[in-house]
């Protein structure tokens, strides 16, 4: 069954999704949207929104990540292990397995983080903090509860791709087809620098997997802040989720530059606001928040703030191997990214010094 406009109504009124009563009284507005998925997003006064995600390629691929984003949604909302979590992403009503629809609450009238901080022209220090607490909320050990949870023992505890890099680069310089990998081959300091972060990695507590300024939405009221799209949830490092964050504000400064030209240091008009200077701050406040709530020692806070500095790198190069997916030279940003990556990587320590995120 292929969901269209014309028949999404009877099938949420057949399911239960959708109050009859409130479809009667006209309190129903649809819209349609199609990428890698057919999205319907359904709009009410009376009653909150819905959001319908059916797959449209049926691979395995794609069937499982809706599986992941279904499972996350129903653990999260069905254990009481992530009782505050549940707060904090949209409710969730159901998932139908034999036509792969997703069925979740639908926020209305919000814009996500990046949204907001390039209307705004300014980085919230609000929004920081909550977010550090959302993060907080699901990241903790649950090593011995995965023995008794079907739900966690679905995840498959992969290591994020990037982190597999030295792989696509142990094979010949002839067999490489992306520009970024093709210009990291060429410095073997940064292969051992990524190796590296590759072997610092920790499996013990769930995360969401693709944190991103875009998957935060910021509710009407300003205030409330909801995470959303799951489908790339696991069992794996904490930290990742965070170095997310982290890579967010670092990505939008380094591609905010004329990407023309490297030589050049312009901004490109209406980013301005987005400097080291004014980033510093609110990155420092997001940490100290997250490592205060997650009661960190001293030498703990050290010790995960290079791993995240380090982890943020790999999502840097992450971003830049996305944005040059089949181009035959690479964009001047992404050569900037992995200048400043590679920096990082290679003091780590003074990084975190030089940012006052170390004493």
């Amino acid at each position: 069954m292929r969901l269209t406009k014309k028949n999404i109504a009877h099938y949420l009124l057949d399911k239960g999704f959708l109050e009859p009563t409130s479809f009667m009284s006209g309190d129903y507005m649809l819209t349609q949207t199609q990428s890698r998925n057919s999205i319907f997003k359904v709009q009410q006064q009376q009653d909150k929104g819905l959001f319908v995600k059916q797959l449209i390629t049926q691979d395995a691929t794609n069937s499982y990540l809706m599986q992941k984003d279904a499972t996350s949604h129903y653990l999260i909302h069905q254990s009481d292990l992530f009782k505050e979590t549940s707060t904090h992403i949209p409710d969730y009503y159901g998932y139908d397995p034999y036509h792969n629809i997703l069925v979740t609450e639908y926020f209305a009238n919000t814009k996500n983080v990046h949204e907001t901080v390039y209307k705004d022209k300014k980085l919230s220090e609000e929004h920081a903090v909550k977010m550090a607490h959302i993060l907080a909320s699901y990241h903790f050990d649950i090593t011995d509860e995965i023995k008794n949870n079907s739900s966690l023992q679905f995840f498959s505890k992969q290591i994020p791709w990037i982190l597999n890099t030295g792989q696509l680069m142990n094979t010949s310089p002839q067999g490489i087809t992306n520009t970024v990998i093709a210009e990291i081959y060429k410095h073997q300091d940064l292969v051992k620098r990524m190796e590296k972060v590759a072997s610092q990695w920790e499996t013990t507590s769930l995360i969401h997997g693709d944190i991103k300024w875009m998957n935060f939405i910021v509710m009407p009221n300003n205030k409330d802040i909801k995470l959303i799209d799951w489908e790339i949830a696991d069992l794996g490092d904490p930290l990742w989720d965070v170095a997310g964050i982290f890579q967010s504000y670092f990505s939008a400064w380094v591609l905010s530059f004329n990407n023309q030209n490297i030589q050049q240091h312009q901004q490109m008009q209406g980013s301005e606001f987005l400097t080291i200077e004014a980033i510093i701050p609110v990155v420092k406040l997001l940490w100290k928040t997250y490592a205060s709530t997650q009661k960190f020692t001293k030498t703990e806070a050290k010790e995960n703030i290079l791993k995240t500095l380090s982890y943020m790198s790999a999502r840097m190069i992450q971003t830049a191997f996305e944005n040059n997916v089949a181009q035959k030279q690479m964009h001047a940003n992404s050569a900037r990214i992995l200048q400043f990556c590679n920096h990082i990587l290679g003091d780590v320590e003074g990084i975190a010094k030089q940012w006052n995120l170390i004493d």
